[in-house]
């Protein structure tokens, strides 16, 4: 069963590889990227043999932080794959355990996990200089690829059925807010005095102990334990990464069986208010009706909830870094990047609406009254949280210069959003199927928004820099800076029109072949 799950996975591949040139073009830019991180750090980490035991210590915290931003962007970026779909099974004769071996080794085959194994892979050779290293290393491979992954999985499993539910969501804020946060709590442990203040005789051995003791590194430490002569420190991290290897397995395979065995259909129980606010604030227009349709779905969709707190939480690792190293191009940076996130998000706003933008089409909506009041809907939502963001830092003054940044912030507001609203009305990207895991990516949805992503991201970011330069320029001038935060403000506010104009018109255009497009856009 495990082999035929997996010759599914591959075939379902290869049929959205032919089905779409976008999806294989984007594969094919992945795997291109995946090639070149292994081939630029797999050497170099396997060179690591010839290296000194203070030196290769390095591997334990270096597979430690990979181990860690492997849950954490599964959270906040990327999801999980999830071309094989557990509800699929649940009409087949399939138990839980059965089918969690399947997607296990099926998991194995994604670009990501390729990547991570021959990363491992590098890492056995850097402690080939022993047999009981190497052995150890084998352990450590096996287990910490293992615990990557099937943490990513249970992570995510147990966070979306706990954000089908109102409260659940506030849950949900707080998880991922925290998992922004672990990477810096992570990188201050192992960031210790001999690491920062002495490379001419670097020796990383203090900083593979720190992370040996953290639940990502219990795996990684062993062949450093067994290089050291620590033989029942090595024993103890043994049992303890097998024991979080089975603790994921265990809960994984749980959410499994309530999958398997959950009604297929909903209940339709839930009671949704009438929602007079909005309507009053907004309008009736059809721009506001937009609007007001996109604002409650930002609250009331887990899916859309997932994005917005990955999205939110985004600044706070440059924020806190920024007031560690008192470094303001951190905190300004991170408010520029928040500014663009922001935008993409409404990028492939389409594809969570699905086929249901039947209605548009249907009652007559004019494509720029789609664009606009989607448009609207994010500057509502996000505005406040960049708006937020940036004073927060100016307030803690990590933002040594709070007039130009502030400029270059609403460029690149208003530029994403401009971008997002035109390339949504060409690429409408991929979303989870309505009522599915918010966390859920596919291999081919996944790549056509990294794609269209790597658009709308480098797009806004040539858009700002004239921007950038002036800010720069006029930095020091009292009346100048503000004259280009003025000049910032209309700038953007011009993309973005042109940005409605444009893609309301390509909607008007090609209206029936985007419903085509919708109909597969949930995965």
């Amino acid at each position: 069963m495990t082999r035929l799950i997996v010759r599914l996975r591959l075939t379902m591949w290869r049929t959205s590889m032919a089905r779409s040139p976008l999806h294989l073009f984007s594969s094919i830019v992945g795997g291109l990227a995946a090639l070149g991180i292994v081939l630029l750090l797999g050497p170099a980490i396997a060179l690591l043999v010839l290296q000194p035991l203070e030196i290769r210590a390095a591997t334990v915290p270096l597979f430690s932080f990979v181990t860690l931003m492997w849950v954490v962007l599964s959270l906040v970026a990327a999801g999980v794959d999830n071309m094989l779909d557990p509800t699929r099974f649940a009409v087949l004769p399939l138990g839980r355990r059965e089918l969690g071996r399947g997607l296990l080794a099926a998991a194995y085959t994604g670009v990501p996990a390729v990547m991570l194994c021959l990363l491992a892979l590098a890492q056995v050779i850097a402690w080939g200089a022993r047999p009981a290293t190497l052995v150890a290393a084998l352990v450590a491979a096996v287990l910490g690829t293992m615990t990557a992954i099937l943490a990513s999985r249970a992570v995510t499993s147990v966070l979306a059925r706990v954000m089908t539910s109102r409260s659940g969501r506030v849950i949900g804020a707080a998880v991922v807010s925290l998992a922004t946060l672990l990477p810096l709590l992570l990188n201050l442990l192992i960031a210790t005095d001999t690491l920062r203040t002495d490379l001419s005789t670097f020796d990383a051995r203090a900083s593979a102990r720190a992370t040996s003791w953290t639940p990502v590194g219990w795996a990684w430490a062993l062949p450093f334990d067994v290089a050291s002569g620590r033989w029942w420190v090595a024993a103890v991290h043994l049992a303890l990464a097998v024991a979080t290897v089975a603790l994921l397995w265990w809960v994984w395979v749980a959410q499994l069986g309530r999958v398997l065995t959950s009604p297929m259909t909903s209940s339709g129980g839930q009671h949704i208010g009438r929602g007079r606010l909005l309507p009053l604030l907004l309008g009736r227009s059809p721009v506001a009706t937009v609007a007001t349709r996109r604002i409650r779905a930002w609250y009331r969709d887990s899916r859309l909830v997932g994005i917005a707190l990955r999205t939110g939480v985004l600044p706070v690792f440059f924020v806190v870094q920024a007031v560690l190293t008192e470094v303001d191009a951190l905190a300004g940076t991170g408010v520029v990047t928040l500014g663009i996130f922001a935008g993409l998000t409404l990028m492939n706003d389409l594809a969570f609406d699905g086929e249901a933008w039947w209605m548009h089409v249907s009652t007559g909506l004019r494509g720029w009254e789609d664009r606009l009041g989607r448009a609207i809907a994010s500057f509502v939502v996000f505005g406040p949280v960049v708006l937020a963001t940036y004073l927060v830092s100016w307030a803690l003054g990590v933002i040594g210069s709070p007039v130009p940044w502030l400029s270059v912030v609403v460029a690149s507001f208003l530029a994403s959003l401009a971008l997002a609203v035109g390339v949504g009305a060409v690429l409408p990207g991929t979303a989870p199927r309505t009522g599915g895991n918010p966390f859920a990516a596919t291999s081919g949805g996944a790549a056509q928004g990294c794609l269209t992503a790597l658009i709308s991201f480098v797009g806004p970011v040539v858009l700002v820099v004239p921007v950038a330069w002036l800010a720069i320029v006029t930095s020091g001038h009292p009346v100048l800076r503000w004259v280009v935060l003025g000049g910032a403000t209309a700038y953007g506010a011009a993309l973005l029109v042109a940005g409605v104009v444009l893609g309301g018109r390509r909607l008007d255009r090609r209206a029936p072949e985007m419903l085509g497009q919708l109909a597969h856009a949930q995965l």
